[in-house]
């Protein structure tokens, strides 16, 4: 059976329905998953809302111990001058990285031609390599195309060896190739979800780190070069151009993830910070104008203060949990198939 037939056999294959595995959701305990919960997998405005939550709370509970209790109004007007200027500088933000991101897209002649052609012969190469008739379009669905091919290679790999009388190699080769195939099975049964994003895809592969993966094809090709059948030595080097090739799609996914989540990050930054300023301009001028018509102010200020304070963070938290995110995306993507860092939490396996 030629390595073609084996990935059409595998697409048919049944896999593993425990995805929950995927880069960064190994059972670690309820903190663990509330971090990451915040970190990644929460819905953006609902993490937002959050925080704002825990603002109001928190300022409320300090004001009825007296820690934050409303005696000058002084006070107060100067908290509100720096919200609003505060707010104002980082919408001007928001602005410049919606620009910042346009300005990626918005090429010449040249420079579009030569990105639709560098990304037409990487489609191609992945097509031609795994014997299909046409690559699929979606990042899911061409991911899940690679990682599969993977691990046809990786059985065939595993059958290449099997009569070699090297208990050594064969022990090598076993713990690569049982590393290898629960990675792809996990990877995959994530990929399956429905209507899947560029996000999902980038999700299911977070915490992986490839170079691992290479680096282990070539050590084992190293050590045991005059043991290898010339078939292992073939499916090794495939193996390590199959890894090669879902890191450059993971890679340029995660620009395509980073280029759309920044763009509706600063649109919608500016659809929260417009009120918040608004609220906070209007409160500001109440307070200054409280010794006048708005005599009734100070009575209700200790009930409209936390509410307003905590209106004014509105933009600081939206820029918080879209960019606890981008980063935390970033962080886990950082090292290229060649090279690794060091991760201080420990290093960062399939």
């Amino acid at each position: 059976m030629d390595r073609t037939e084996r990935v059409s056999v595998e697409e048919g294959s049944e896999l593993p329905e425990d995805a929950s595995a995927g880069a960064l959701s190994r059972s670690e305990g309820r903190w663990a998953r509330a971090v990451r919960w915040v970190l990644l997998k929460g819905d953006r405005m609902v993490v937002a809302s959050l925080l704002l939550l825990v603002i109001w709370v928190a300022y409320t509970a300090l004001a009825l111990v007296g820690f934050t209790a409303v005696q000058n109004l002084g006070v107060v007007s100067s908290a509100l001058s720096a919200l609003v200027s505060g707010n104002l500088t980082l919408i001007t933000v928001a602005v410049s990285i919606n620009q910042l991101v346009l300005s990626r897209e918005l090429q010449g002649i040249g420079g579009l031609t030569r990105t639709a052609e560098q990304i037409s012969e990487f489609r191609e190469r992945v097509r031609e390599a795994v014997g299909r008739e046409v690559a699929p379009e979606t990042p899911a669905e061409f991911l899940s195309l690679l990682l599969r091919s993977t691990r046809a290679e990786v059985e065939q790999l595993e059958e290449a060896i099997a009569d070699v009388d090297d208990d050594d190699l064969r022990a090598d080769v076993d713990e690569f190739v049982t590393r290898l195939k629960a990675h792809t099975d996990r990877v995959v049964g994530l990929l399956r979800k429905p209507d899947i994003g560029v996000f999902g895809v980038l999700a299911a592969t977070l915490s992986t780190n490839y170079a691992h993966e290479l680096n282990e094809t070539r050590r084992i090709e190293a050590r045991y070069r005059d043991q290898l059948p010339n078939a292992a030595v073939d499916s090794l080097d495939t193996i390590a151009r199959r890894i090669k090739d879902i890191d450059i799609a993971r890679q340029y996914f995660k620009t395509m993830y980073m280029q759309k989540e920044l763009s509706y990050f600063s649109r919608l930054l500016l659809y929260v910070g417009v009120p918040a300023e608004f609220i906070t301009v209007a409160m500001l001028i109440a307070v200054s104008n409280s010794g006048g018509p708005m005599s009734g102010l100070p009575t209700t200020l200790p009930v409209v203060t936390p509410v307003v304070i905590t209106v004014a963070f509105a933009p600081l938290a939206v820029l918080f949990s879209f960019i606890v995110r981008i980063a935390t995306v970033a962080y886990n993507t950082i090292s290229p198939t060649q090279f690794t860092t060091p991760d201080p939490g420990g290093t960062r396996r399939s």
